[in-house]
């Protein structure tokens, strides 16, 4: 069986559409098909080996960016190939697949996976690629019924993600409530701070046009928390061209605060993962995730988690069970009151914690994914 993969990126750009388009690469692996990859983004394109099975037949070729080029590869490979599945991970690209739906030369799969299909997106070109799918892959219950409710004419699939099956893989080997020794971070102050025992993580892109990350609030709520526990400590990782602006917005706080505010940027997954095993809860009050794997992350080191109640975040985080659940995530004193909750009871965050490490055990892992993957692909077929 052939496959195809048209997509953004993979293995060298970051974000939910990759983790996914990593998830689909391991689960077609599973099943040893031939498949080609066509990435638009990434440049010197490679499939990492540990996603594959051995002797697998893979092509993959990167595009750097030139959407010509790409388009012109695209339909080179369908026109010249057949292909039992295609897959699309962004309904915009999908577009560039309409002229050969019309002369009925293909039929593709493709993945709604959050801000590219939330109001008031899609736009034209988005809603082309939508509407000429075989079928709707949406990467949670939420994404799905928030597309169905304003194209009610289209089928459309839940297909929660999972772990990572590489970058995950140690995740659940380690004891995950197994405290790391130390753990030293440079504060806002610029002073060289150890993290104790009530910080509070939160991980995320810190783009300009992506303003939903929660980071704001966390800020903003960061006083009401540390004048009920002054030991408090925030970290904030993660990069972007906002990251400044959050650094200054974390800066007109008093001074007496900055010692417990970091911004440690881009971290490495072993520091990443160090930091996750020291936080008491993880904190992302978004309003526009169309699943959150950040949740699962933390989740699987048995932390509690609070998120927005106004997206796919509830799909994950079970308010009351994983975590709490804030009605408004813009509101930094309802952030702040539901943070206190959590700190103020660390026997009830440390159940919440081990229900989410359940949950993530029982349906979050990489074969989950798999066979919910193929199931709904192979469902009309």
């Amino acid at each position: 069986m052939n496959c195809l993969l048209v997509i953004t990126g993979a293995y060298h750009t970051d974000g939910g559409i990759a983790a996914m388009n990593r998830l689909v690469i391991q689960a077609i692996a599973e099943r040893g098909h031939s498949l080609d990859i066509l990435s638009l983004v990434e440049d010197d394109y490679a499939v990492d080996p540990r996603y594959l099975k051995p002797g697998m037949k893979v092509h993959s070729r990167g595009f750097a960016g030139n959407k010509f080029l790409f388009i012109l590869a695209v339909w080179h490979a369908i026109l010249g190939k057949h292909y039992s599945h295609i897959c699309v991970d962004h309904v915009n690209l999908a577009s560039v697949l309409a002229p050969l739906v019309w002369i009925k030369r293909c039929n593709y799969v493709v993945w709604l996976c959050g801000i590219e299909v939330f109001p008031p997106r899609p736009d034209l070109e988005g809603r082309l690629g939508l509407r000429g799918a075989r079928k709707r892959l949406a990467i949670s219950k939420f994404t799905q019924q928030s597309v169905a409710a304003r194209f009610p004419d289209l089928s459309i699939t839940a297909c929660d993600l999972a772990l990572d099956p590489v970058r995950h893989a140690d995740i659940l080997k380690l004891n995950s409530s197994a405290l790391p020794a130390s753990v030293i971070l440079e504060a806002s102050d610029q002073s060289r701070i150890e993290l104790g025992d009530r910080v509070i993580l939160h991980v995320g892109r810190m783009v300009s046009g992506e303003r939903y990350k929660g980071q704001d609030s966390l800020i903003r709520a960061f006083p009401l928390i540390l004048e009920k526990y002054p030991d408090a400590q925030l970290v904030l990782a993660g990069q972007g061209d906002d990251a400044l602006r959050l650094k200054e917005l974390a800066r007109e706080l008093p001074a007496l605060m900055h010692a417990h505010i970091f911004f440690p940027g881009h971290v490495s997954d072993d520091l990443l993962d160090r930091i996750y095993r020291r936080c008491y809860v993880f904190a992302m009050p978004s309003v526009g995730e169309g699943f959150g794997l950040v949740y699962l992350e933390a989740m699987a080191r048995e932390k509690p988690c609070l998120g927005g109640n106004v997206d796919a975040t509830s799909c994950v985080v079970h308010d009351g069970v994983t975590g709490l659940l804030v009605d408004d995530p813009r509101s930094y004193e309802q952030v702040a009151e539901r943070l206190i909750e959590i700190l103020a009871d660390p026997q009830r965050a440390r159940a919440m914690g081990k229900a989410g490490y359940e949950l993530v055990q029982s349906y979050y892992l990489p074969e989950h994914f798999s066979s919910r993957f193929w199931n709904a692909l192979e469902s009309d077929l």
